[in-house]
């Protein structure tokens, strides 16, 4: 007789109180809807019929950026906290809804928060714009450290391949998150490094001059000229944030 070999279909717990919830179990088919969670009792679901397969939200906005809108505005944009940059580069984003995000089937307000906290690390770091190769390229990153852990700052040059503009973009780390902003430098038609390492450093400038007003500050900001570094990258913090799904 010939042996049936046995199939196999993925099943999660969705009971959002269990510390095993969606945690992936591949159980034989004739277990499907009879399965038990070991930890809390719930019957696991098909994950199937928890329809995993939608969008992640990332990639819906990678997906429907407007890459001809955000060169139209991107140059109106004014320094600022990094939630400013966040929202003008959601403003990109065809039809997009931050009430449409879920986790995996779940709506809960603070999934809002973890996309926000998670893009806005994406344009900091320069990370969003890799991902859309046909119409960016960063040339060159660069690092300054202020004070160690407390006050830096990130910066990339970014080649925009539409408008053949080079755009000089600074991430300010503060010590709190609240802190941190984005700066739009300049835009320019040629990159030139020796230029765009005095600009930087003329940034650095504001450090040295609040050391010789205030000598006898507890803060020691000597900070450093601007340097060429690696690309950045992203923590790895930002599990969830990457699984995040879009539901319209």
């Amino acid at each position: 007789m010939k042996k049936i070999k046995t199939k196999y279909q993925s099943v999660t717990c969705m009971n959002k109180e269990c510390i095993n919830k969606y945690k992936s179990l591949e159980v034989p088919e004739v277990l499907v809807g009879i399965q038990k969670c070991q930890l809390c009792g719930n019957i696991m679901n098909n994950e199937k019929h928890n329809d995993r397969s939608k969008l992640k939200v990332i990639d819906y906005v990678y997906k429907n950026f407007d890459v001809k809108k955000f060169l139209k505005i991107i140059d109106t944009y004014e320094e600022g906290l990094v939630n400013k940059f966040t929202d003008l580069t959601l403003k990109c984003v065809k039809e997009f809804n931050l009430k449409y995000i879920e986790y995996y089937g779940e709506y809960d307000e603070e999934n809002k928060e973890v996309f926000l906290e998670y893009l806005s690390n994406l344009l900091m770091t320069g990370e969003f714009f890799l991902k859309l190769k046909k119409d960016f390229k960063i040339e060159k990153y660069f690092i300054n450290v202020v004070a160690e852990s407390t006050l830096w700052n990130e910066a990339y040059i970014l080649n925009s391949i539409n408008d053949k503009k080079y755009r000089l973009i600074l991430a300010h780390y503060g010590q709190h998150d609240g802190q941190d902003e984005i700066i739009l430098m300049s835009t320019k038609k040629k990159f030139d490094l020796d230029e765009t390492l005095k600009e930087l450093n003329n940034f650095n400038q504001q450090y040295h001059d609040f050391d010789k007003e205030t000598p006898k500050s507890e803060y020691d900001l000597n900070a450093p000229d601007f340097r060429v570094c690696k690309p950045f990258k992203l923590s790895d913090t930002f599990i969830k944030a990457k699984n995040l799904e879009y539901k319209k």
